[in-house]
């Protein structure tokens, strides 16, 4: 935390953008930390390459400060997991998402991706035909299936 609070105050338009790493943050009315995303240099060299196809994930509040942790990622060309972005949000609105996806966007040069896959949640959807119109909005398998399984009948009954 003492780091975020130097970085505050050293760079006041809430933006650090060097060779190796993009970070944009908002805090509230109280100066704390409100939504927080960053990049780094591998991570927009893989975009650049293999950006084409996105997954955007968000975990709930599993971590220690219960704020929602989005992580931006694709996969390469040995079919390994690649970052290509992460959030610390305050919320999960679509205002919210609108931002981390266009920082995203500043930082990879404005290059959309031409599919995304999600879990499904409405304000990210939502998000995604307004911030990338022409791309594909796909739902993840895993979820499908998962809500498959909660909500339909037992057939062996």
């Amino acid at each position: 935390m003492v780091m975020l609070n130097v970085l505050w105050h050293i760079y006041k338009p809430r933006q650090i953008w060097t060779r190796h790493i993009f970070i944009r943050y908002t805090v509230d009315k109280e100066s704390r930390l409100a939504n927080l995303f960053w990049t780094d240099s591998q991570s927009r060299l893989d975009y650049e390459c293999f950006g084409d196809v996105q997954a955007f994930d968000t975990t709930y509040k599993t971590n220690i400060y219960k704020k929602p942790l989005v992580i931006l990622v694709g996969v390469n060309h040995h079919r390994q997991t690649t970052v290509f972005g992460c959030a610390v949000l305050v919320d999960e609105t679509v205002e919210t998402y609108i931002s981390v996806l266009q920082n995203l966007l500043v930082a990879m040069n404005k290059k959309t991706p031409i599919s995304v896959m999600t879990d499904g949640d409405k304000p990210m959807s939502a998000t995604i035909r307004s911030v990338f119109p022409e791309s594909r909005h796909r739902l993840c398998v895993w979820h499908l299936d998962r809500n498959a399984f909660a909500n339909l009948p037992n057939r062996e009954a």
